[in-house]
């Protein structure tokens, strides 16, 4: 009998690499909490202790930049504890997310056949591979949306291969990858690659997906940017939120994005600084940046990918894109490339593993995954397929 591997899915959260947090765990605590108005009600019910529950959402809140729960002394089971708003709105977005993810599954598992071997050649190999596994490196986007995970779990079913990642930014992805920790890195940081490769710590890079970068703001356009003429491109924008003070968040943590910004930056010939400029490097991914800057009625750099996840946008518009034709031809654009360690100089890398699921993401499995991923629940992909065969 085949073993139910959907039924075996988890999601979990990790961020930054430091802490990684159940995702069940967490979510359900929330939905609990909604539910008895208790925390320690929603524990028992858990079956988790008081301390680890209050553990959870505080890890969780500090990751996050957000208020998950309000404490109130003296309420129903000795201490009323209720969801704030924002917690309210990560829960809805956590169910929305989750059914896409199962959806994606079901729909995978329906169309997908069990693999088989077609000779005795192709049979070893599989014996050979089974029981593998392997660590990725990868930027915050695919693993905030859930892509990631689909693909993972294609990958096993077809292959026997397990993959673990860790998500946290370019920057940090490509240095975990050079100390050996890791097979190989899905970044967003061309610059930061080309230097990887040509110091020899990388072996082979492909391009794999894309989406493209938005400027947020807030609706009442402090920074005036609706006068700009968008033939003027982002860099003048940047020097027009500059100019006003405007309030900019910042992701700060050498990330994909973040040196995206930088790029921005230098291009306008401005140097960032001062009151109006925020550096929240703690702050978990894009995610993490958008809703700060929503909280501060601020500006941001993000992708759209995260900004059509979010649906927690109230107040907040996109005012530069290449979709919207509001952004100079592909100025920016949001390329994912994967990077597999070079064995030569890393010795303790798993390169033929790192090479197979190089190969399978190309393949029209992982196409279909990658070309179908957000259009039943958003309407449209969240990413481009990009990779060439």
């Amino acid at each position: 009998m085949e073993k139910d591997l959907i039924g075996d899915f988890k999601v979990s959260l990790e961020l930054e690499g430091e802490k990684r947090i159940s995702c069940d765990d967490l979510f359900n605590l929330l939905e609990n909490i909604a539910k008895y108005g208790s925390i320690s009600r929603a524990a028992t019910e858990m079956g988790i202790s008081y301390r680890y529950a209050w553990g959870i959402v505080g890890v969780a809140e500090k990751a996050l930049a957000l208020t998950l729960v309000h404490r109130q002394v003296g309420g129903f089971e000795g201490g009323g504890t209720s969801l704030s708003k924002e917690g309210s709105k990560l829960l809805e977005q956590y169910k929305s997310f989750k059914q896409e993810v199962d959806l994606q599954l079901e729909h995978f598992s329906n169309r997908t056949p069990p693999c088989k071997a077609s000779s005795f050649a192709d049979e070893t190999a599989e014996v050979a591979f089974a029981g593998q596994h392997l660590l990725l490196a990868s930027t915050m986007e695919p693993v905030e949306t859930g892509l990631l995970d689909i693909l993972e779990e294609a990958f096993f079913q077809s292959t026997g291969i397990l993959v673990r990642h860790i998500a946290l930014g370019s920057g940090r992805a490509l240095e975990l990858a050079k100390k050996g920790r890791v097979d190989m890195a899905l970044t967003h940081a061309p610059a930061l690659e080309e230097k990887f490769m040509r110091e020899g710590w990388g072996i082979s890079i492909f391009s794999v997906m894309s989406n493209d970068f938005v400027l947020i703001g807030p609706e009442v356009d402090t920074a005036g940017l609706k006068r700009l003429d968008y033939a003027n491109g982002v860099k003048e924008v940047f020097r027009c939120i500059a100019a006003a003070a405007a309030p900019f968040v910042s992701r700060g943590d050498r990330s994909g994005t973040h040196l995206k910004e930088l790029q921005i930056w230098e291009e306008a010939g401005v140097t960032p600084g001062g009151d109006w400029y925020s550096v929240s490097s703690g702050i978990a991914g894009n995610m993490g940046v958008l809703r700060l800057a929503q909280r501060k009625i601020a500006y941001a750099l993000v992708d759209r990918a995260t900004f059509i996840l979010s649906r927690s946008t109230d107040g907040m518009k996109i005012y530069r894109g290449n979709e919207e034709g509001t952004a100079l031809q592909g100025e920016l654009g949001n390329v994912f490339s994967l990077v597999l360690v070079n064995p030569q100089r890393v010795q303790t890398v798993n390169f033929e593993g790192a090479l197979r699921f190089a190969r399978w993401i190309r393949e029209a499995q992982a196409i279909r995954i990658i070309e179908g991923f957000g259009r039943e629940s958003y309407g449209r992909p969240l990413f481009i397929n990009v990779s060439e065969p």
